[in-house]
């Protein structure tokens, strides 16, 4: 009788508990959860905004941990001037990159024509070192400078990329020919990703390996028929930026300018406001509040090796923000690394987010105008 006794008073008790640790949850008004979330020092044990009921009542509580409906994300860049740039923009792809799959540029070449720019997009060997991939980039501007009789040509790069088109401004000298690189989430500090494939990776499989990436390369870039993929990623290594950044310092001649994407495996519902990671984006993170970004699924499995590196966790799902440091760093995006390029879905503006690619390639441009490039 008296276990039974103390049973049902120890649960009466932690009835008692929980009401008024319900209590005192309820208690808390927006402003002060707002406040609290805004130092990250909000209590997310539970959910305050379905507890309240604040999910739809028709006020944008960024603050949730889920998405409040009634942030519906607003267009990330006001509209664009529609200047075309004075040079040509060469669009250049990175690791992996084509004419189509995850990391090929989606209608981003349509929308920077349509402001009237003169357009060409690269095709390199999506699988090789710097050094070959950049003797073809040279190619390239060498075919757009002929063909258009500029004198210069704006480069925007994605991920590997510019790296090839560092070393074609300073090892092949083009610091005369090329008015501006911006690079979008291009590792110039590498990436943990490839010191990973570097290490599992014995020796003895590259021929084996280098035949999967010709396969794959075939199907994706006219360009994709030689492979090396052990040189690829050591010059995308943590290890290996370090001679790169040595050897390849920045010609005085070009403007150099540089983005990084921010994306989660969970989506960080509450990044807008993390003070942490505003720091790593030098305080200039685009996102709508109470939206985020989830990172796709083939890059699930390599976010926590990103996020181990010496570069820091923050990431678009391959590439450190830290990492994508380089010349003047122009803040944050809300989008993974295949994002950055278009390769999202159909639906334009990002619905989670709002991120429209297009347009922000078409602002980026607008800029390069407005300076005169």
């Amino acid at each position: 009788m008296r276990n039974r006794l103390f049973v049902a008073l120890l649960l009466f008790s932690n009835l008692l508990s929980c009401a008024s640790e319900d209590a005192g949850e309820a208690t808390a008004d927006k402003e002060t959860i707002a406040s609290e979330a805004n130092v990250g020092k909000a209590d997310w044990s539970f959910d305050p905004c379905t507890r309240n009921g604040w999910y739809g009542d028709g006020e944008c509580d960024w603050f949730c941990p889920q998405k409040d409906t009634d942030c519906g994300p607003a267009t990330l860049f006001s509209t664009p001037s529609g200047e075309h740039a004075r040079y040509p923009v060469v669009l250049h792809h990175g690791f992996a990159g084509g004419h189509k799959w995850i990391f090929a540029w989606d209608g981003v070449k349509e929308a920077l024509e349509s402001d009237g720019n003169i357009v060409v997009q690269t095709e390199v060997p999506p699988f090789d070192a710097i050094e070959i991939r950049a003797e073809q980039l040279r190619k390239v501007v060498d075919d757009v400078l002929l063909r258009s009789g500029a004198a210069k040509v704006n480069i925007i790069a994605h991920s590997m990329g510019g790296l090839d088109a560092r070393y074609l401004i300073t090892t092949l000298g083009y610091g005369d020919r090329v008015a501006s690189l911006t690079t979008i989430s291009t590792p110039h500090y590498g990436t943990n990703a490839a010191d990973l494939g570097l290490r599992l990776v014995p020796g003895v499989a590259d021929p084996a390996v280098n035949a999967l990436a010709e396969l794959l390369g075939t199907s994706i870039s006219d360009m994709g028929e030689r492979a090396d993929v052990r040189a690829a990623l050591e010059d995308l290594s943590e290890a290996g930026s370090v001679d790169f950044n040595a050897q390849h310092p920045n010609d005085e001649r070009v403007v150099y300018e540089s983005w990084a994407g921010v994306s989660s495996v969970l989506g960080l519902t509450r990044y807008a406001s993390d003070k942490e990671l505003l720091s790593a984006c030098d305080n200039v993170f685009i996102a709508n509040p109470g939206t985020f970004d989830r990172v796709r699924a083939e890059f699930i499995a390599l976010a926590p090796v990103i996020g181990a590196g010496k570069n820091g966790k923050w990431h678009d799902g391959l590439v450190a923000v830290k990492s994508s440091k380089w010349g003047r760093f122009r803040g944050c995006i809300p989008a993974d690394h295949s994002e950055e390029v278009g390769q999202f879905s159909t639906l334009i503006p990002n619905p989670n987010t709002g991120f429209d690619h297009r347009t922000f390639y078409r602002t980026l441009v607008g800029e390069l105008a407005a300076k005169g490039l």
